[in-house]
């Protein structure tokens, strides 16, 4: 990688949790509709040249909290 380029951000309210409208609806697809949507807004951004992609997540439930013990085990 010759240099990192923060091209964009947007979140997600707390829809997920408990009783929100996205409660069942996988993390991954939610990802995606942003990804999907950072690109819709920046035409100048050829997808095939994106190599990376940093993620954060506040408060990982279900699954995806359960797997954090692991990864720092």
């Amino acid at each position: 990688m010759e240099e990192a380029v923060i091209i964009d951000a947007v979140g997600l309210p707390w829809a997920r949790s408990k009783g929100g409208m996205f409660r069942n609806v996988r993390a991954e697809n939610l990802s995606a509709a942003l990804i999907n949507e950072i690109l819709e807004r920046h035409p100048e951004v050829n997808p095939d040249e994106v190599e990376d992609v940093i993620w954060g997540c506040v408060n990982q439930t279900k699954e995806q909290g359960f797997k954090l013990p692991v990864l720092f085990h």
